[in-house]
């Protein structure tokens, strides 16, 4: 933490630190072969995801009084399944999703989230609702609709589960744009972390699979490259809050094969060519490992011809000071109010 010149932000990392221990990722990060130890392996992974998740939602206080917002719990079908019977989000053969649409507008974009936390924590009904208020923020405040999707998650649900599922959330609310009161042509997706990661695989698929047509991608502290090679990834090591190791853990339990450590649906930095993209909102921290590949990731889009704005922040990744957040979520207001509200 030696690098941190704000007295504000090293009390603040000072603080969380101590309770990263009780927030620790699987042990084990692929199921084992044998079928009982197999199973057993699944359960555990669902009860902690469970258990970790209930103490972020605790933490996060009651869900927030919610006004000049509709709000809708919906459920979105998805295909594909971990492999195992015990399953309920397999079994079931979909994914939550809340709906936030301003009051007394009939048609208007739409802009999907995709939330953070290593692939495999952030999700869940209960986290969603409590975090409710910077959704209906900005679904009253800008007019349009926004959908927290609540994907599958890892280890259990291993590439290219969650992020087809996140995909497939994009073609889901084209497709049903009437019901939704969505304009399909205007349309823009965002996470921060592990959801920036999985928007920039959204993008990509978007633009290769011949759409649904994106308006604007929000990056947010973006993971895009699954090599943890970087000179930040080794400056800010250890004492930053997330740690090179718990980058290393969160590629081990997204990929589900040496190989998918390659596939840019997976991590982006492997595209070939970043082309025909939409313009692009990444947000960096000044002391967050995954700093430099966000940096390289916008300098690539902008070489191929992407419209990029760019801001770095004082903060290390899980520690920010109170203005950052309301300072990030003002630029992706920005973007999405430039980019879908344009006439």
């Amino acid at each position: 933490m030696e690098l941190v010149t704000e007295p504000r932000l090293r009390e603040i990392i000072e603080q969380i630190t101590p309770g990263l221990a009780d927030s620790q990722a699987p042990t084990v990060r692929h199921p084992p072969t044998d079928p009982v130890a197999r199973d057993a392996w699944f359960a555990e992974v669902v009860r902690e995801r469970a258990r970790q998740q209930a103490q972020m939602a605790d933490s996060m206080g009651a869900e927030p009084a919610l006004e000049g917002v509709d709000v809708t719990e919906v459920r979105i079908p998805v295909t594909g399944n971990c492999g195992w019977t015990g399953c309920a989000e397999c079994t079931a053969g979909s994914i939550n999703a809340i709906v936030y649409r301003p009051v007394g507008v009939s048609t208007s974009p739409a802009y999907l989230h995709f939330h953070g936390g290593g692939f495999w924590l952030g999700g869940g009904l209960d986290v969603l609702r409590a975090g409710a208020a910077v959704h209906a923020a900005r679904a009253r405040d800008l007019g349009i609709v926004v959908i927290d999707v609540d994907y599958r998650m890892a280890p259990d649900h291993k590439f290219p589960l969650p992020v087809e599922d996140c995909y497939t959330a994009l073609t889901w609310v084209a497709s049903n744009a009437g019901q939704l009161g969505v304009d399909p042509a205007r349309l823009a997706v965002g996470g921060g972390s592990a959801g920036g990661a999985l928007t920039a695989g959204v993008t990509l698929m978007s633009r290769d699979r011949g759409g649904p047509a994106l308006s604007a991608q929000v990056l947010n502290i973006p993971a895009t490259d699954s090599g943890c090679n970087t000179a930040s990834m080794r400056l800010f090591a250890e004492g930053y809050v997330m740690t090179r190791q718990n980058a290393l853990e969160m590629w081990d339990m997204y990929l589900a094969s040496p190989a998918d450590a390659y596939d840019p649906y997976a991590s982006p930095m492997h595209a070939s060519n970043l082309g025909g993209l939409p313009p692009a909102l990444v947000v960096l921290g000044d002391y967050d490992v995954l700093r430099d590949e966000g940096a390289a990731y916008a300098r690539r889009l902008v070489d191929d011809g992407v419209t990029v704005t760019m801001r770095r922040l004082p903060q290390a990744h899980g520690a920010a000071l109170p203005e950052n957040g309301p300072e990030t979520e003002r630029l992706i207001d920005e973007v999405l109010r430039a980019n879908l509200l344009r006439n």
